[in-house]
């Protein structure tokens, strides 16, 4: 990647534990355009298409990180470019986890997405006995609003999370009941559970194709940590993604290209050739 693509990804990459540092120092991303982009709707409306259309469009499921909202995970992928870059060929439908925040919200979220906006996350960890194993209050809550989720807002092709999102899109793949309710999933920043509900999910249980996308640059969801995920998944027809950035949603991988594209264009081509 040349110096002007990544100048050029480091501008469009935003999360909550970069957002500050990034937008103290810049004059493209000012707080009103925050705003607008926080209001984006929860469903991105399509485009007319016409009957030549060759692929309908695919619809998945997005789960937020920790302590955010599904607003701010829209802005997120609004500032990234996603709206923009994939809004021909899928329709991103962002949900609220089922358990209001236990803890403060990082300043850097109130800061630049606004301090009244509520704040969600799927679950508290907790260390268990001194031990590396967490507990984590509110998992099944959050999995049974993904499975509301799939009801009210369903089917959907694929799901896909951020960070804490990313997990649990990856423990709903691996949980028995709900492992035909999508078709592929998209961990951005994401890990293997660590918690003692989980200790008989089989991650190698998941046959459908999954992207995992890590930033090199991470040091909030380590590499070692996203890779492990990437290697528990042996049966699925898996896809890495790599970026230069840290723990944000990414605009581009590596070879700058846009970090979705290839694993997208796979799976609806997939789709198609099954219908």
């Amino acid at each position: 990647m040349t110096r002007m693509q990544i100048r050029f990804v480091a501008r469009a990459i935003l999360t909550p534990h970069s957002f500050a540092a990034h937008l103290a120092g810049s004059s493209r991303l000012d707080r009103a355009r925050m705003s607008r982009a926080s209001r984006v709707p929860a469903r991105v409306a399509p485009r007319d298409r016409g009957p030549g259309a060759p692929h309908r469009r695919l619809k998945l499921l997005c789960l937020h990180s920790f302590r955010t909202s599904g607003d701010v995970l829209r802005a997120q992928m609004t500032l990234a470019g996603w709206r923009e870059t994939y809004e021909e060929t899928c329709e991103f439908i962002a949900v609220d986890a089922p358990n209001r925040a236990s803890g403060p919200v990082s300043e850097e979220v109130m800061k630049f997405f606004g301090e009244s906006t509520e704040r969600f996350e799927w679950w508290n960890a907790t260390r268990v006995d001194g031990t590396e194993t967490r507990s984590y209050a509110g998992l099944e809550e959050s999995l049974r609003a993904i499975e509301r989720a799939c009801e009210r807002d369903g089917p959907f092709d694929g799901i896909l999370g951020f960070s804490q999102g990313a997990t649990l899109a990856a423990i709903a793949l691996a949980t028995p009941r709900m492992r035909e309710r999508f078709g592929f999933g998209i961990f951005v920043s994401g890990m293997k559970s660590r918690a003692t509900e989980t200790a008989t999910l089989a991650y190698d249980a998941v046959t459908v194709p999954t992207l995992h996308v890590i930033g090199r640059k991470d040091r909030v969801m380590p590499v070692g940590m996203s890779e492990g995920l990437f290697e528990a998944m042996t049966s699925s027809a898996r896809m890495r993604a790599t970026h230069g950035g840290g723990h944000v949603v990414p605009r581009s991988d590596d070879d700058g290209e846009p970090v979705l594209r290839e694993f997208l264009a796979a799976q609806r081509r997939r789709i198609a050739s099954s219908l």
